[in-house]
């Protein structure tokens, strides 16, 4: 019996991985490369547009499938794929590219091309359908980081009686220290600009400012908030004078000061500190950023659906309580929406100082129509009607979100978020 049913077994086995072999080729797709074309994008967005540093050719790009759990399933040279493609089996990938094999957590920049860190790159979503041919066309590469660069004004320079340093960090615990250094009585700094790389959409840039003043080692820190790849933060430390009298820093970025979360430098020893003064006002002061109360088209700041002009009116009337007075009136801006994102660089970046605007914000004052100007300072209740945002803003369809950060007279700060959304 077992001379019989042995080359029975073996027969229905061999059928049997057949078909298993069948059923998988038909659970394949085939990502095809064969039109594939790589654009370069070598422009950042900055005050100025300007540009970075070119890497090496596209033929030296770095291609790689990641599947859903970020494996890599398939990795090669640029030039080595054209006209190629490869079996996937069906579902969703990642086509990572990139001018390098990986991106430096934080690097200066150098003059050879061939370690400068700039690292440019995309990433495509695609999905791979069985028995079908997916196709990569063209792809935009930009730089896959922020790049930053620290300067100081003379007079700050002629404060300073040792050296200092300006650490900046994106990623936790990968900063880069730009030194400033004092050698015959003369004070020279880094110069270089440093690249970063962004973890996720978006992330926060901190500044730590250690230096010798007038004898005392002085200390700041400074956080912003929403930094994303592609960008160039130009940051300038200088000297201000409060009204007290007491030299400060403040930093000068994106043409506006930021100063209202600045632990500033002083010649006072009394704030000889790194991070929250223990002696500023805790809370939020009572602000408050609401509906007025004759505006009951929204009822949440947080999903503000709005409607279409040739349909609906929109009427979106807010009121800010301030109790102590103004201070500072600033906006972040995030969107999903490319076309918006154009118009923010194009106004100067995604930040806005309302008491203090830069002239290029008059862009987005079209757009969003916020009160602006020195006339908010010590005001206790400030009006907003961003109805007549509803034309303009109406095309640009996704999610938009206005961080509404207010600080007051008495130190006390609140941040409000504001969504608009669009077609969603």
């Amino acid at each position: 019996m077992n001379k019989i049913f042995r080359p029975l077994l073996l027969a229905l086995a061999l059928m049997a991985a057949a078909c298993n072999e069948r059923m998988d080729i038909n659970k394949e797709g085939t990502l095809s490369f064969a039109n594939m074309f790589l654009n370069l994008d070598v422009s950042v967005s900055e005050v100025t547009k300007g540009l970075t540093k070119t890497p090496a050719s596209i033929d030296d790009y770095y291609i790689s499938v990641l599947n859903e759990e970020d494996d890599v399933v398939y990795h090669a040279t640029y030039s080595a794929l054209q006209s190629s493609s490869v079996r996937l089996l069906a579902g969703s990938y990642t086509v990572r590219i990139l001018s390098s094999e990986s991106v430096p957590e934080a690097a200066f920049e150098t003059d050879n091309p061939l370690t400068n860190p700039a690292v440019y790159g995309a990433e495509v979503p695609v999905v791979i359908a069985a028995a079908q041919t997916t196709e990569i066309g063209a792809v935009t590469c930009k730089l896959m980081q922020c790049k930053v660069s620290i300067e100081y004004d003379d007079q700050l320079l002629a404060m300073m009686t040792g050296s200092g340093k300006a650490s900046v960090e994106v990623t936790p615990g990968y900063p880069l220290e730009y030194s400033v250094d004092m050698e015959g009585g003369i004070m020279s700094y880094e110069s270089r600009a440093g690249y970063f790389a962004v973890p996720g959409e978006s992330a926060s840039l901190s500044i730590t400012f250690t230096a010798l003043i007038d004898g005392k080692n002085m200390k700041m820190k400074w956080v912003k908030a929403g930094v994303t790849p592609a960008t160039f933060r130009k940051v300038k430390l200088m000297k201000k004078v409060n009204p007290e009298g007491n030299a400060t820093v403040d930093i000068l970025i994106d043409g506006y000061i930021e100063d209202a979360d600045l632990i500033s430098v002083t010649t006072s020893p009394v704030l000889d500190i790194l991070g929250d003064d223990p002696k500023a006002p805790l809370g939020d002061g009572g602000i408050t950023l609401a509906f007025a109360d004759d505006c009951t088209m929204f009822d949440d700041l947080s999903n503000i659906v709005v409607p279409d002009p040739a349909v609906t009116a929109m009427d979106l009337r807010l009121v800010a309580t301030i109790p102590n007075g103004v201070k500072k009136f600033t906006v972040h801006i995030e969107t999903n929406n490319d076309g918006f994102n154009s118009a923010l660089d194009a106004a100067g970046g995604a930040d806005l100082d309302l008491v203090n605007p830069s002239p290029d914000a008059g862009i987005i004052f079209q757009v969003v129509p916020f009160p602006h100007g020195s006339d908010l300072v010590n005001r206790t209740s400030v009006d907003f009607n961003l109805s007549a945002a509803q034309d303009p803003i109406y095309p640009f369809k996704g999610k938009h979100t206005f961080y509404m950060t207010i600080v007051d007279n008495a130190g006390c700060k609140n941040t409000i978020p504001v969504s608009m959304v669009i077609g969603e």
